[in-house]
């Protein structure tokens, strides 16, 4: 989240702390995702890691990069503890740079410390005239009152249906992100669209960090995509094939956002035990929606080899992993516990399929 987490507290007026804590469990969530979509597109494609002793030594690591660790200490306890978000950044950044100087053999020299500068202004600059723009634009809309209405227009298109309101929520979040940054995005969505959400009776942090996840969702989502244009630069791809697949592997990111709104229990809001249940389930249904996208799953192998029920099993591991993965109660009409009955009758059947056709012979 970076600065977006600061800006974030100060508008909900809460520790930072609690934002950052809270921002754990959907990046969990998320990360989690991303690396079992491409431990299951590995397995179907036949892809194998480096050899054991190809890989560096755990030992080796430390000893060159310990300082890395160091610094990351320093971060968590001048942000956490001493309450000194404003200067963590500035004191972490400069001690990782002379610790870099003193005990590394990849010293900067005036080159790189000039591409440093150079770099940062830019980022700065960028920043500045963006926010400078959303200044003007919530300034006017301050003055004229329209964020008033905007939320009243809302309400009164929603006709009081919550879940009608966090889907015109996700889109109006969705257009207004496309070519902002994260932290001018949340900005804008924070005065223009989070008031009418909180009167809708969502829980306010949830809230906040629904907008924010659905005003980055553009970055990876054709036609717009721009971290997967500059990812297809880079790899000298296709841009909208790379969007497609920034898409498919990131997809869980369009799912999270809404479960945590319907139950805040997965932004550590409520109780300890209902983010424990949901907290699993959503493990687990992600590992399912992984497995359906992909075509192949842990310990049982590539779907193909179901032949004609291959699409079939591979719907009802999506539909059902969803299952798993939405929390029950809260805006949900279904308990937790008829949710994971639901997963459970959709996904046993399709993984009780694929595991027979797995143990037949593969047809050449």
């Amino acid at each position: 989240m970076g600065a977006t987490a600061f800006v974030m507290a100060e508008f909900l007026n809460i520790p930072y702390s609690e934002v950052a804590l809270a921002a754990a469990v959907p990046a969990v969530l998320f990360y989690f995702s991303l690396f079992m979509q491409i431990d299951f597109f590995a397995g179907r494609n036949s892809m194998v890691g480096l050899k054991r002793e190809e890989m560096p030594r755990v030992r080796d690591v430390f000893r060159d990069g310990w300082y890395f660790i160091f610094v990351i200490i320093v971060l968590v306890v001048l942000l956490l503890v001493m309450k000194r978000e404003n200067w963590a950044p500035w004191i972490a950044t400069g001690l990782l740079i002379v610790l870099n100087q003193l005990f590394s053999d990849k010293r900067w020299g005036w080159t790189e410390l000039l591409a440093f500068i150079e770099g940062n202004g830019r980022v700065f600059v960028e920043l500045v005239a963006i926010l400078a723009g959303i200044g003007l634009l919530v300034g006017a809309f301050s003055l004229t009152g329209l964020t008033g209405t905007l939320t009243t227009e809302l309400l009164y298109l929603a006709g009081g249906q919550p879940l009608l309101l966090i889907l015109m929520g996700a889109l109006t979040s969705f257009i207004l992100g496309m070519g902002m940054t994260i932290t001018a995005c949340y900005i804008f969505l924070a005065v223009l669209l989070a008031p009418s959400l909180i009167q809708a009776g969502l829980d306010p942090l949830a809230v906040h960090m629904f907008i924010m996840y659905w005003g980055m969702v553009s970055f990876i989502t054709p036609p717009v995509a721009l971290a997967a244009f500059a990812a297809a630069s880079v790899a000298r791809a296709n841009p909208i094939d790379t969007g497609l697949q920034a898409m498919k592997i990131g997809s869980i990111i369009y799912f999270v956002p809404c479960f945590f709104i319907l139950n805040p229990s997965l932004v550590l809001q409520g109780e300890f035990l209902d983010f424990v249940l949901h907290f699993a389930t959503a493990l687990i249904g992600i590992v399912l929606v992984c497995a359906g996208l992909q075509g192949y799953i842990g310990r049982i192998g590539d779907l193909r080899r179901c032949g004609g029920f291959e699409w079939p099993v591979r719907a009802a591991l999506i539909l059902g992993g969803l299952l798993f993965a939405a929390p029950g109660g809260g805006l949900m009409p279904l308990s937790s516990f008829q949710m994971t009955a639901a997963a459970v009758a959709l996904s046993l059947p399709a993984l009780a399929v694929a595991w027979i056709y797995a143990r037949r012979p593969a047809v050449a």
